[in-house]
């Protein structure tokens, strides 16, 4: 039950780390990628702290999914206003990291911001203020540097909002059910459990950083090489908390149909909230079998398109990526009805 409070003790880390890296890093173009390199080589511990940012923002993801799965099966669509304010931070998130993840104008980094940039083609002021010019360049590194510090003081205050719904309203349970009389106490349960998970996240932490025995946690090896405009790696991968919704931008030949597809897939999980149920008295007995049952293909649906956006894709591999948003999609759907049909 302590998932969220790893992840918001994960993101603060984040913070700190951050403004640390900010001592010594240079948003220009070759000075970005040496300026990275310096902190590694030559300043006093600096690669802890560059590779605790690095791979740190890995942690914080996996808790974070860990986080949002715990609240699908427990029912935390009961708890609307929590769900929306935990989904913003979801987005938040994303956008945090990979603004974070072009600074250091690595090979993959650049190519990287040049894909994602590039599906707003069909709204071309847009991505001139966004580059501040025509492609990726030192003005781009410049304004990603500048959203990047400033968005995550945006996001911890979601983070108080969240806090604040969910304190207002209770955390959900295997029963759904919320009871006054059996709650657990915060001293001494919750805050020594709290410490119990801390202790293990540390030492992941240490084990991680030491000896790298999770390589998906890892960054490319490709962004260890500085940026070349003129030369195209043979296959562009983002970090792994970003490859269910890059895959769903590959999956369709077209840029905007795409992006479209990846805004449903998002609105989708955002929807999930509307199929609660409308009566005040939630059964403790039903457990919810209709939610857990449709849910339940969701999840390797989503796993499926994560594997698929590291592959290359041929026929074959599309149309087992469009079944999955296929299947999420009406997943959704089936619950939406679920909940107008108990009406």
């Amino acid at each position: 039950w302590n998932l969220g409070f790893i992840v918001g003790f994960v993101f603060v880390l984040q913070i700190m780390s951050g403004l640390m890296l900010t001592f010594y890093y240079i948003p220009g173009g070759m000075e970005s990628f040496n300026s990275v390199i310096r902190v590694l080589t030559e300043v006093n511990m600096g690669w802890a702290v560059r590779y605790f940012h690095a791979q740190c923002v890995s942690f914080c993801f996996f808790f974070m999914f860990l986080h949002m799965l715990k609240g699908l099966w427990y029912s935390s669509k009961y708890l609307p206003w929590s769900w929306y304010s935990g989904m913003t931070i979801f987005v938040l998130s994303m956008a945090i990291a990979f603004l974070g993840y072009v600074l250091p104008n690595g090979q993959m980094s650049y190519w990287g911001a040049t894909v994602i940039t590039n599906l707003f083609y069909w709204i071309p002021d847009f991505v001139i203020v966004l580059l501040g010019g025509y492609s990726v360049s030192v003005p781009t590194l410049q304004r990603f540097y500048i959203l990047h510090f400033i968005l995550p003081f945006v996001l911890l205050g979601v983070v108080v909002v969240h806090i604040y719904y969910l304190h207002r309203s209770s955390s959900t349970n295997p029963l759904s059910g919320v009871d006054s009389w059996y709650v657990s106490r915060f001293y001494p349960v919750i805050i020594f459990s709290d410490l119990k998970m801390l202790t293990m996240l540390f030492a992941a932490l240490g084990v991680q950083l030491t000896y790298g025995i999770i390589p998906l946690f890892q960054g490319d090896v490709d962004n260890s090489i500085e940026s070349n405009p003129l030369q195209t790696p043979l296959h562009i991968v983002p970090e792994w908390y970003l490859l269910t919704f890059y895959a769903t931008l590959k999956l369709f030949p077209s840029k905007l149909a795409g992006l479209i597809a990846m805004a449903a897939l998002l609105e989708s999980l955002i929807l999930i909230v509307e199929s609660r149920a409308m009566s005040p008295i939630i059964s403790c007995v039903h457990y919810h079998r209709i939610w857990t049952i449709i849910s339940i293909p969701m999840i390797p649906a989503l796993y499926i398109l994560g594997c698929l956006g590291r592959l290359s894709l041929n026929d074959g591999l599309m149309f087992i990526g469009i079944s999955s948003i296929f299947i999420i999609l009406v997943s959704v759907t089936k619950l939406l009805d679920c909940a107008r049909m108990r009406l």
